[in-house]
């Protein structure tokens, strides 16, 4: 199985929330790759020593390491987490790779041969420097940021793609106006307004003041978490009122307990 063939699939069974393994098999000067999930093989077959590791590793959520008749095998145990298709080059792609990745999401990004790949590669599940790639991994599940600062020739054709193979979110960097001149493109492209404009987020992000690459990485990972979670836009403690709380706590009917324990997606897999 090919990088662009896993990558939609994995951001396919986060959406769907199951959990998976990610099996490799290295031989020689090669690696073959698939996922394993619900006791098999998504794509092509596992011989019965390496499926009975997938189902271990899965059971016992460990990663395995080992040498075998078929090579050496690594299996890696994922907790279902959303995917992110990055399209750019500059700073707030790379802000947005690093902070999509510190938040566990699969991030994958997407250049035009204007990539500088290794300045990447730690934070991302794939990288590309073709732009044509996305009509391989983009599909009904993804969330796509184009992220080009000042803009790029191929922001419009990213856009496009993306509207075009039907991703749940595509946000794209931009003033009102550019914002307009890629919709016009759009159109004239043959999609109807009608069939993307609740799917397309122009200009990207959440209204928070953004000024720096971070901030503004920040509002739109922000906005992508909204339509993924749902939420108020609220401050938490208008939607939380501890103030009606106060005589309760005040007569000491409120036990200082908490319940909550976050999962922490960046730390596990």
């Amino acid at each position: 199985m090919s990088s662009c063939e896993i990558f939609p699939l994995m951001a396919k069974l986060g959406a769907e929330g199951k959990r998976f393994a990610l099996v490799s098999i290295f031989k020689q000067d090669k690696v073959e790759r698939t996922i394993f999930v619900d006791g098999k093989p998504l794509l092509g077959n596992l011989p019965t020593e390496i499926s009975e590791l997938a189902n271990e590793s899965l059971e016992k959520y460990v990663k395995v390491d080992v040498n075998t008749n078929y090579g050496r095998v690594v299996i890696e145990p994922i907790e279902p987490r959303p995917g992110v298709i990055i399209v750019g080059s500059g700073m707030i792609a790379k802000s947005l790779a690093k902070l999509g990745s510190a938040m566990g999401y699969y991030v994958a990004v997407v250049g035009n041969g204007d990539l500088p790949e290794k300045e990447f590669e730690s934070f991302t599940s794939f990288i590309s420097n073709q732009i044509e790639t996305l009509e391989q991994i983009v599909d009904s599940n993804s969330m796509v940021i184009v992220a080009n600062e000042g803009g790029k020739p191929y922001d419009a054709y990213a856009t496009y793609i993306a509207l075009k193979k039907g991703a749940k979110y595509v946000g794209v960097l931009s003033s009102a106006k550019r914002g307009a001149l890629i919709i016009a493109e759009i159109i004239k492209r043959g999609l109807k307004v009608e069939d993307f404009k609740d799917r397309l987020y122009a200009p990207v992000g959440i209204d928070i003041g953004s000024k720096t690459a971070e901030e503004i990485a920040l509002s739109i990972l922000a906005e992508i978490m909204l339509v993924l979670r749902g939420g108020s836009l609220k401050h938490l403690r208008e939607v939380k009122n501890p103030y009606k709380f106060v005589d309760d706590a005040l007569q000491g009917k409120i036990e200082d307990k908490c319940f909550f324990i976050p999962k922490a997606l960046s730390e596990q897999g």
